[in-house]
This record gives structure tokens, sequence and C-alpha cells, in this order.
């Protein structure tokens, strides 16, 4: 699934979101969600990622969360965690997934 999603995207997914989507496929906790893979199988991010592709989401970026009025996506050229709105702004907020995914679920437990 994973190099079928990669083809898809047209990019080289970072090894720790893999990682992720592995163990866990799609989720989170108490508001958190990070697209992933389903239950069913339905790669979600992938999906996410094209239809925001149509809102001109660069093609170097892969969508992990919406929030509504910006995405968290992932810079498959840098590995890095940026943030994008629909203006096409777009500003880096982690080193990588990895240091996204432990702040976010530290901010989530925080705020239960």
């Amino acid at each position: 699934m994973i190099s079928e999603a990669e083809e898809k995207l047209g990019v080289k997914l970072p090894d720790q979101y893999v990682d992720y989507i592995k163990m866990f496929g799609h989720g989170g906790i108490a508001g958190l969600e990070i697209l992933g893979v389903g239950l069913t199988g339905r790669m979600i991010f992938v999906d996410s990622t094209l239809e925001y592709r149509a809102d001109e989401l660069p093609e170097n970026l892969v969508v992990i969360e919406n929030v509504d009025e910006w995405l968290m996506c992932l810079d498959c050229n840098t590995g890095k965690v940026v943030s994008w709105d629909f203006t096409g702004y777009i500003k880096d907020e982690y080193e990588s997934f990895d240091d996204y995914l432990i702040d976010q679920m530290n901010n989530a437990i925080e705020n239960m």
C-alpha cells in the first residue's frame, strides 16, 4: 500500500510516517486525528492530499491532519511537518514527523 500511495502522489514518504502507518494505520486521541490508512484499507491521506492538490497544495506536501483553517502536511522533500493554508502560505512547524506526533499527543493529553 505504501508503494501504491507513493506512486499515486509522486513522492517518497518519510520513514517515520511509514512506520506510523504500519503500526497504527489511522487515528489519534482527544480530537487529534492523524490521517493514514483506515480499517477498510482506504488510504485517507492519499485521498485528502489529492483533493487539496486541486486547491493548489504543492506536489511535495502530503496531508496528515486537517485543522480546518489550515492543513498539517509532510514535506516529502525535507521530512519536516509544515502547515499550509488556502492562501498558499507554508510554515515550518516540526523538524520531523516524530517531533510532530510527540508534541501533538502531549498537547491532546494535557487538554483532556
